[in-house]
């Protein structure tokens, strides 16, 4: 019944979505595209409205966002499910111009801004990490500096986004390694530590550093599922009502717990985290909602729709 619902959720918009087009256009017309990897607020293309099947849903021809709520060790998460047609609809954001990136920005003005489908926070990208590793947005290198530590004895792990919409994971980066990358890097972050690599679940956090690693927090990642399918999943931490947070350990084991992740990435934590979702017609936060905390970031990934009608 449900598959049902859908199906007919979905004819009415491509029916309404063709009632957009002017009088005497081909239906052929209505196609998906590649978005520039550069592209300016006028290049991306806004949610249909008709799309939002629920509060937790949407789906036109070019992507579909299915949003769980679930609870493990006595903390709420939230998993989103993201499929999209091509990779130029995975994408990044900077707040500002990277030289002045001042205070950052909420999530939902970021969001708003590129009009995005679904978003979520990133790495730090100037916070306490201002001067090391890998800082890459929609092909445009801004730092590969990933010889320096974080302590005296440890690299962080960078994830890199490729022009495949693939993820490429590699442990405690040297610059060489971004180097000998053969792939073109169009997204670069560095945080981490690596949840999973290849399908296999990672436990080596005890160096892990700054996110602490037996610390109960709130916490976020982005997964490739498959091609084109990825996961962003997010726990509360203690400052949320009802929830306890969850070590570095515990979150891999949440994460690893979803069928067919194949590679997952720790992004920045705490108050940081912020899920961006439409409701209502309106971009909001939709996590963590009984934490009056909300903090600014300097940084989103997310996913846009690419279906022009």
């Amino acid at each position: 019944m449900k598959n049902v619902l859908r199906a007919m959720a979905l004819a009415l918009l491509l029916l309404s979505l063709l009632l957009l087009v002017p009088s005497g256009a081909l239906v052929g017309q209505a196609e998906i595209i590649e978005l520039p990897i550069d592209a300016k607020k006028d290049d991306l293309i806004a949610p249909y409205d008709q799309c939002y099947l629920s509060d937790w849903e949407y789906e036109d021809p070019s992507i579909s966002v299915k949003i769980e709520e679930g609870r493990m060790y006595d903390t709420t998460y939230l998993a989103a499910r993201i499929k999209i047609a091509n990779a130029t609809q995975i994408r990044a954001a900077l707040s500002g111009n990277y030289t002045n990136l001042g205070d950052g920005e909420f999530g939902r003005t970021q969001a708003k801004k590129v009009s995005a489908v679904f978003a979520i926070s990133g790495d730090s990208v100037v916070g306490q990490m201002s001067n090391i590793g890998l800082v890459t947005r929609q092909g445009k290198n801004y730092r590969t500096k990933c010889d320096k530590t974080y302590t005296a004895d440890h690299r962080l792990d960078v994830l890199i986004i490729d022009e495949k919409g693939d993820f490429h994971i590699l442990k405690e980066a040297t610059n060489a390694d971004i180097e000998a990358f053969s792939g073109t890097i169009v997204n670069g972050f560095t945080f981490g530590p690596a949840l999973v690599i290849d399908g296999v679940r990672q436990t080596d956090f005890i160096d892990a550093k700054p996110q602490v690693p037996m610390k109960l927090a709130q916490r976020m990642c982005i997964a490739q599922v498959g091609p084109l399918e990825y996961m962003c999943i997010y726990c509360e931490g203690p400052e949320n009502k009802g929830s306890k947070g969850l070590t570095l350990e515990q979150f891999a084991e949440l994460v690893s717990s979803f069928k067919d992740i194949q590679n997952a990435y720790n992004l920045d934590g705490g108050n940081t985290c912020n899920v961006i979702f439409k409701r209502d017609g309106k971009y909001e936060k939709i996590n963590g909602l009984n934490n009056p905390k909300v903090r600014r970031h300097w940084d989103i990934i997310y996913f846009s729709s690419a279906y022009l009608p």
